[in-house]
């Protein structure tokens, strides 16, 4: 799967504040959703385009708990607030793609396609590496750049106590 015209959460949202530097967002306290036999952590955020936004934009993620993969488990609610930021991003602007990076990673199985493993890490990735504050080696492939910013991003949320 080609991921290079993924625009990451953190590109997405520093194109907000460009557009509308006043952007004020608002997380909604995260709920547990059963849908049939499964359950998700939704999350639901707005947006406020300036102080006076009579029609703030909405959005909602599901994230399937406990997560399926080692990216998403014990992470649920971090990844669903990471995704409903992109998905209201993606609302508010044009992305080429609605989902964001980190929704396609979160989605692939453990068994990653050989073209992901293989592949030199997209621009989206090189740039979330830079958003993290990663300054070493580039990694040499898409899924060693995914470890690492997973490990960077649990890195942030030790370190503060808060997501990143």
């Amino acid at each position: 799967m080609d991921l290079s015209d993924y625009v990451d959460v953190p590109t997405r949202f520093a194109a907000l504040l460009a557009k509308w530097p006043e952007l004020r967002i608002k997380e909604h306290r995260p709920e547990i959703v059963t849908i049939g036999d499964k359950t998700f952590i939704s999350v639901t955020m707005q947006a406020w385009r300036t102080p006076d936004d009579p029609i703030p934009c909405q959005a909602t993620c599901f994230e399937p708990y406990p997560g399926k993969t080692p990216f998403t488990r014990d992470s649920e609610q971090m990844n669903a607030s990471t995704s409903c930021l992109g998905r209201l991003a993606g609302l508010m602007m044009s992305f080429p793609k609605m989902a964001s990076l980190e929704e396609v990673v979160n989605r692939q199985t453990e068994e990653k396609p050989k073209s992901f493993s293989a592949d030199k890490p997209s621009e989206a990735q090189l740039r979330l590496l830079k958003a993290l504050g990663h300054t070493d080696t580039v990694p040499a492939t898409k899924r060693e750049a995914s470890a690492l910013i997973e490990a960077l991003k649990e890195a942030q949320v030790n370190a503060n106590g808060e997501a990143f």
